[in-house]
């Protein structure tokens, strides 16, 4: 067995600088790591300073929301509540609606009570209020209904006006003839003559003469009338019929 002879002087040279060597590995390794920990504070710090300000025109949906869903909730009962008390919402063209249709009824009952002097008055009335309204079915409805009712109170007036007219020739039927050969002539009070179908007699046409009565044509205001005279009828007594 061979031993190897070391001065001590050298064995403690070559222990002190493992023992160095150790001690700056670990320093080197130590420095890296509080330079780690370091970093990673201060990127911390930097988060915990930092706060998110959106612009003035961005619109952040969840910024405060909770509070914006109560603000809501708050105007909603509240509008409830007025609604509640102040009772269901009157329609604006309730009282159009209604004036449409008792006008429409009441002119209806002037025709058939033959006042149409009346109900050239009212439609005129009702047809000038209702015309503001006129875009409501209901209200078109009535229109068209009120302006039917004028337009026969109109015509009635009109044939009432051509009846006085006819009745002012004074016509009386004194007889009808018949000739061998069939046809028929009519006399007439006051006229030198018989006439027959379709002979003109004060500004009148006759159109059918029949055994009993005799049916002429008048002109008044561009339209055509006929009217009837009986044998011995009166004239007069026609005129003060009720019309």
């Amino acid at each position: 067995m061979i031993r190897h002879a070391y001065p001590y002087g050298m064995l403690a040279v070559f222990a002190s600088s493992c023992i160095s060597a150790t001690a700056a590995d670990v320093e080197v390794k130590g420095s890296a790591a509080t330079r780690t920990k370091s970093a990673e504070l201060q990127q911390l710090d930097q988060e915990a300073k930092w706060s998110f300000e959106p612009n003035v025109s961005r619109v952040d949906p969840f910024y405060d929301r909770e509070a914006v869903l109560k603000v809501e909730l708050d105007i909603r009962a509240t509008q409830e509540k007025e609604s509640q008390v102040a009772g269901p919402v009157a329609d604006p063209n309730s009282n159009a609606l209604a004036y449409a249709k008792d006008e429409q009824a009441r002119i209806e009952g002037l025709i058939a009570a033959k006042k149409y002097d009346e109900v050239m008055r009212s439609a005129e009335t009702a047809l000038k209020r209702l015309e503001k309204n006129q875009d409501l079915p209901e209200v078109q409805l009535a229109i068209s209904r009120i302006s039917t009712f004028r337009d026969q109170a109109d015509d009635a007036i009109t044939r009432n006006e051509a009846q006085a007219q006819f009745d002012a020739l004074g016509f009386k039927v004194q007889g009808v003839l018949w000739s061998e050969s069939g046809n028929r002539l009519v006399i007439l009070a006051g006229e030198p003559r018989a006439y027959g179908v379709n002979e003109r007699v004060k500004d009148c046409v006759i159109i059918n003469i029949d055994t009993d009565r005799v049916d002429f044509r008048f002109h008044y205001k561009r339209k055509r009338f006929e009217f009837p005279r009986y044998v011995g009828e009166d004239s007069k007594a026609v005129a003060q019929q009720p019309k």
